[in-house]
């Protein structure tokens, strides 16, 4: 009977790792959907809540195309830890505490919110959020995973995106979720230039300046992994980064702009202050060529960039951009004054926007539509409270204070300061928009780029090389 128990055992031993590495496999083809999927409106409507004139994705319940990838990837995660059970690291406590934090006040603010279902959904995306987070430091944890489903995402949504703005109508890909475009309708994201609206870029997004940011964050990952490597793929992978950067371009994203100019900016400083001149001309080289795809669409399209940019005091002058202005600023008062009245435990994770149709009944009369700030610090203080702002803006600028403090005993690898870039890209773009808070496809590359920041991090303060 013991010989039989031994042959049992033995047997079990030697097939657990393997079914594990199987289910592993399995998990990381599910994540790299996820990644693909990211910036995909793509949703099943789970229920229907309809509360006019709040547009209906902060009400409704709703779970993305991207977010069911998340949940299979994080589900066959579990199934290999209990076939080959080891340690789950939990990264940099100066980032995983904070973000612990965040999630428990989420929780606790369900209890007072303005709408506790809505709230509690959110606190629910907050908890596999964290656990995405931690799939990424200890299943991920380098950028050679990344960077083909995100050259995969970037060559769709500039496919489609590019087309949109070329054809000035959207593609008839309903299918994939595409929204109806015509830049005549209202309601559709335009620009305006010598008396001409022209539609902006919204791929298979929600919004251009959803389309934006993912341009701006998957460029700066790519770029952070080209910087690194060798390739034999360098031609498709170049062409790839232009597409991308014209998709950038046409979104006509302002923050997009900006936060892909001060990750480059950043990349380079960093690579010529160390030293890192082979890192500092591939990054140069990929970004340079891009640049010579744009010129002859920087051209065409002159009068539009020029009043995004305020040229000849356009905001002053555009309907369209004064209009937006106005509406920022009084979001911004709308946010600030529900966050005083409710600064302890905030009026509930995601709420924002019902807490102002309560607040503020004759909004629409300011032509201003119920959503939160264009500041992501406000509006965490104002759905979850001052203590979970608290825990946010620990986690938003810890890794600086943290890798200024150990720059002589960290290695500067060109992973590393790539993910830094993609890290200030983010944190930039969440002081001009709020859809790294709120929405699916800013939560997930927030959550992506903090996990891989920390493990690369990590790695890199243990003086390994990550790639």
């Amino acid at each position: 009977m013991a010989q039989v128990d031994g042959i049992v055992s033995a047997r079990v031993g030697q097939t657990c790792p393997e079914r594990s590495r199987r289910v592993a496999n399995l998990s990381h083809i599910a994540f790299s959907a996820t990644v693909v999927l990211i910036p995909f409106r793509m949703r099943a409507v789970l229920q229907e809540r309809p509360l006019d004139p709040i547009f209906r994705d902060y009400t409704d319940l709703v779970l993305f195309a991207s977010e069911f990838f998340l949940i299979l990837t994080l589900a066959l995660w579990g199934v290999s830890l209990l076939a080959e059970p080891r340690p789950i690291k939990s990264g940099p406590p100066f980032i995983s505490i904070p973000l612990g934090g965040v999630a428990l006040f989420g929780m606790i603010s369900v209890f007072s919110s303005v709408d506790q279902v809505v709230s509690l959904n959110h606190s629910i995306h907050l908890l596999l959020l964290g656990a995405f987070y931690l799939y990424i430091v200890n299943e991920v944890a380098t950028l050679d995973a990344l960077v083909v489903p995100v050259a995969i995402q970037v060559g769709i949504q500039a496919i489609v995106g590019v087309a949109q703005v070329l054809g000035q109508h959207s593609l008839g890909l309903q299918s994939a979720h595409e929204l109806n475009l015509d830049p005549a309708w209202s309601g559709v994201s335009i620009v305006w230039g010598d008396g001409i609206r022209s539609l902006r870029a919204y791929g298979l997004t929600d919004h251009p300046n959803i389309l934006g940011g993912s341009f701006a964050f998957a460029l700066l990952a790519l770029a952070a992994w080209y910087t690194g490597n060798e390739t034999r793929w360098q031609l498709w992978l170049g062409s790839i980064y232009a597409l991308g950067a014209l998709g950038l371009l046409l979104t006509f994203s302002r923050a997009g702009w900006l936060a892909f100019g001060a990750g480059v900016v950043f990349c380079a400083l960093v690579f010529f202050k160390t030293r890192q001149r082979a890192a500092l001309v591939r990054l140069l080289t990929i970004v340079a060529g891009a640049l010579i795809v744009l010129a002859p669409f920087i051209w065409q399209n002159a009068p539009y960039l020029g009043v995004r940019l305020n040229q000849n005091n356009a905001f002053d002058q555009v309907a369209i951009e004064t209009r937006s202005l106005s509406e920022r600023d009084r979001l911004v008062v709308a946010a600030s004054q529900i966050f005083s009245e409710h600064a302890l435990f905030g009026i509930g994770i995601g709420a924002l926007p019902q807490a102002e149709k309560l607040r503020y009944p004759d909004f629409g009369a300011f032509d201003a539509y119920y959503q939160p700030a264009h500041f992501v610090l406000l509006d965490v203080a104002a759905e979850i409270g001052i203590y979970g702002a608290v825990f946010y803006l620990v986690v938003t600028i810890a890794p600086w204070l943290t890798m200024w403090r150990n720059r002589k005993r960290l290695t500067f690898s060109p992973a590393l300061v790539g993910i830094s870039g993609a890290l200030l890209a983010i944190t930039l773009v969440g002081f001009f928009d709020y859809y790294t808070w709120l929405l699916a496809p800013g939560r997930l590359w927030q959550w992506l780029i903090w996990g891989l920041w920390a493990a690369i991090y990590t790695a890199s303060f243990t003086g390994a090389q990550s790639a």
